[in-house]
């Protein structure tokens, strides 16, 4: 019966690592169709004033590019994060068990 518990155990954590990591490739899509809008049309991103920052399409698609890139990775790492404290906690609570039944 304690197996099943600790299945359940964090559900919300474990949810949000999903979520995480989902949300990271959404932004990473999002990211390349923004490059290659920004290429084939870049009057939308001139409406916003964004091409005349970067006075090139091409500089606004590799800015847009790296923007999702890194923000991508931060959404990844903050998922594997959260699971790697997971699996140190599982980790010490079975290090506890076996240390209580010496």
């Amino acid at each position: 019966m304690q197996k099943k518990d600790h299945k359940h155990k964090f559900a919300m954590l474990k949810t949000f690592i999903v979520l995480l990591k989902t949300l990271g490739w959404v932004v990473l899509v999002g990211g390349l169709v923004a490059a290659i809008e920004a290429m084939l049309m870049p009057q939308i991103f001139d409406q916003f004033g964004l091409l005349s920052i970067y006075s090139s399409t091409w500089l606004l698609a590799l800015a847009i590019l790296i923007g999702a890139v890194l923000y991508t990775m931060i959404f990844f790492a903050l998922a594997e994060a959260i699971g790697a404290f997971l699996s140190l906690e599982g980790n010490m609570r079975k290090m506890r068990e076996l240390l209580d039944k010496k």
